[in-house]
């Protein structure tokens, strides 16, 4: 009799000591998992990039299927129109919501800690309080792993909107002194609008007179000097800068690819440059060179202008993306 109690008692103590370990083990994995979301800055206006980043520490990355966001161009859902009577779209429903430009992750470790970092870079379009797109998270069981998703602030350029306030109509009599200055006024705007288009004709002439002998690189960067397209944009030029380097970034496509970019609109060029690139080279370098443009298209638009730091770096990526495509190995 005894023997069957000491027998019971050690088969409990078999079941509850694995039981305990199992336990406590699950309570301290949970502990240490620890997710948290940031986004840097919290607030901008419409164009600037954000980088969107989640750290997820205290588990095997082997643990979890992360789905990473694709790049992607991510427009505003449609709002339904009572009448469909005007079927023409207005200028503002080609504006993105906003574009994801890339996605990272990287797998790290620190004090016997593991750590995944996600890296998003995302530009909003449109002014407004958004949460950010959620990056899902799934573990071995299933079940899908929340986390606080942080909302960002998308201001306007020009928030207020205002007209400056114009005088009433003057008086002629007796005002003779202000009539012959508005007089010589307007005589040196017609002597500057005839001047600009001098200006204009000479300069779209000596992009049109290339030297033979530079490769198509070289004559792309000697515009970019000639035209002084950093000096516009720093003198707040945005209108000169977007016309000049559309028309040179154009001319160098067609030149070093093969094909006439020059009256193409950017879906159009994002279409045929896969028809004149390798796969190797589509896939590095398309991508780059369709975002340059869209910033160009929507600079168009007087409420989404980018800022001067916004162009800038526009410039550069512009020169970058043409110099590694034009070092690649055929």
């Amino acid at each position: 009799m005894k023997l069957n109690i000491i027998f019971k008692d050690i088969i409990l103590i078999c079941i509850s000591i694995p039981l305990f370990i199992f336990v406590s083990w699950n309570r301290l994995y949970g502990s240490e998992i620890s997710l948290e979301a940031t986004v840097v800055p919290e607030s901008a206006t419409v164009g600037i990039p954000l980088t969107y980043t989640l750290n997820i520490l205290g588990i095997d990355p082997d643990h979890l299927k992360i789905i990473l966001p694709d790049k992607k161009i991510v427009y505003p859902e449609k709002k339904k129109e009572k009448s469909s009577n005007n079927s023409e779209e207005s200028p503002e429903e080609f504006v993105p919501l906003y574009i994801i430009n890339n996605v990272s992750k990287d797998n790290s470790e620190k004090n016997k800690i593991s750590r995944i970092t996600i890296t998003t870079s995302i530009t909003y379009y449109r002014p407004g309080i958004y949460s950010l797109p959620e990056i899902k998270i799934i573990d071995n069981d299933g079940t899908t792993v929340g986390y606080k998703i942080p909302s960002v602030t998308i201001e306007e350029i020009n928030p207020d909107g205002k007209f400056e306030e114009i005088e009433p109509p003057i008086s002629i009599s007796g005002n003779y002194k202000r009539i012959i200055l508005i007089a010589v006024i307007l005589l040196l705007v017609v002597i500057a609008i005839i001047a600009l288009y001098l200006y204009y004709k000479k300069r779209k002439k000596e992009i049109v007179d290339e030297a033979p002998q530079l490769k198509p690189i070289d004559i792309f960067l000697k515009e970019i000097e000639s035209l002084k397209l950093k000096e516009s944009i720093e003198k707040g030029n945005i209108n000169k800068y977007v016309f000049d380097i559309s028309i040179i970034f154009r001319r160098y496509l067609s030149k070093e690819l093969g094909f006439d970019a020059a009256e193409m609109t950017t879906d159009e060029i994002a279409s045929s440059i896969r028809k004149y690139m390798s796969y190797n080279l589509y896939s590095t370098y398309a991508e780059e060179i369709i975002k340059n443009m869209r910033l160009w298209d929507f600079s168009k638009f007087a409420e989404f202008t980018p800022s001067s730091e916004l162009l800038l770096q526009n410039l550069n990526d512009t020169i970058n993306t043409a110099k590694k495509i034009s070092d690649r190995e055929w």
